[in-house]
């Protein structure tokens, strides 16, 4: 006869049973751990998302990086005489730039009310984009 049936045949004992995952119960501090697993893998999770922004966020940076400065800030002109504007702005831009965009950035960068010029002025062009 084995343990369990002799300990089961003398009357007022009890037999623990095997505790299998299917019959345990989760009880609080089961919950609990479970909610604890599950949130630290919501951390490890935003945290990855986290490095990858910053990863991809660096990596632009980098790749944008010039040594020359003035192509992001603009850059100097002296004005001509009989210079206005429209003529620094094609000149300077070319014919691919929207000269109304060039001009109005231009007097921008540079506190210009009115588009009158002087020879010998100095005059930042800026950046308009690549």
């Amino acid at each position: 006869m084995s343990e369990r049936a002799r300990l089961q045949a003398v009357p007022g004992t009890r037999v623990a049973r095997a505790a299998t995952p299917a019959s345990r119960s989760l009880g609080r501090a089961g919950r609990r751990q479970r909610r604890r697993r599950r949130v630290a893998g919501l951390i490890r999770f935003a945290v990855f998302l986290l490095l990858i922004f910053v990863a991809v966020w660096a990596g632009v940076r980098v790749a944008h990086a010039s040594v020359d400065g003035a192509v992001y800030t603009g850059h100097r002109y002296t004005v001509q005489a009989g210079d206005d504007l429209w003529t620094i702005a094609s000149g300077q831009y070319g014919g691919s730039t929207d000269l109304r965009k060039a001009v109005y950035a231009i007097k921008q960068a540079n506190h210009l009310r009115d588009s009158g010029l002087e020879p010998g002025q100095g005059l930042t062009l800026p950046y308009l984009g690549e």
